[in-house]
């Protein structure tokens, strides 16, 4: 089991370079993790000249806490980081129409459910860590479920890939 924190979340996740979002990953378990992350001003989603994150794009900060999850614990099983997808939401909840930057994040992810193939289910949350501008910390930006899929076998990822 990696020990936490994990500083560089890296090894958890197909990304690098400036598509890496999470910061570090602060404690996870047999279903949940627990990471950090913060909205810069040169944040790779921020659109050009804006001052805040639209609230919709936090759903792939979101997806990186449940990719570092499943990375983590296939450090754990001694197997390689594999490809995840995220394909979709149910109950996403925004709670504000954007997240200004400067605000440091905490990603909470939950496995809900996950079948044999890979398919699974699970709820995240993001939180304000410390108090900014309006928001106060531990205030939750954006909630709701993420459907994701990782496929157990190469083979059946190089035949998603093909596809």
């Amino acid at each position: 089991m990696p020990e936490c924190p994990i500083i560089s979340p890296e090894r958890l996740l197909p990304h690098s370079g400036k598509m890496m979002l999470l910061e570090r990953v602060v404690s996870y378990d047999e279903h949940s993790l627990l990471a950090h992350a913060e909205i810069t001003s040169d944040h790779i989603l921020l659109p050009d000249g804006a001052q805040a994150l639209p609230a919709y794009l936090a759903a792939e900060i979101m997806a990186q806490g449940i990719g570092a999850w499943a990375g983590a614990h296939a450090l754990d099983k001694g197997e390689a980081v594999r490809l995840g997808f995220l394909l979709g939401s149910r109950k996403l909840i925004f709670r504000r129409p954007d997240i200004p930057v400067g605000t440091k994040l905490a990603v909470w992810v939950q496995q809900s459910w996950q079948d044999d193939s890979g398919m699974g289910v699970f709820d995240c949350e993001l939180r304000c860590r410390e108090p900014l501008d309006d928001l106060a910390a531990d205030t939750v930006l954006v909630s709701g479920a993420m459907n994701v899929y990782a496929p157990k076998h190469e083979a059946d990822l190089n035949q998603l890939l093909a596809s």
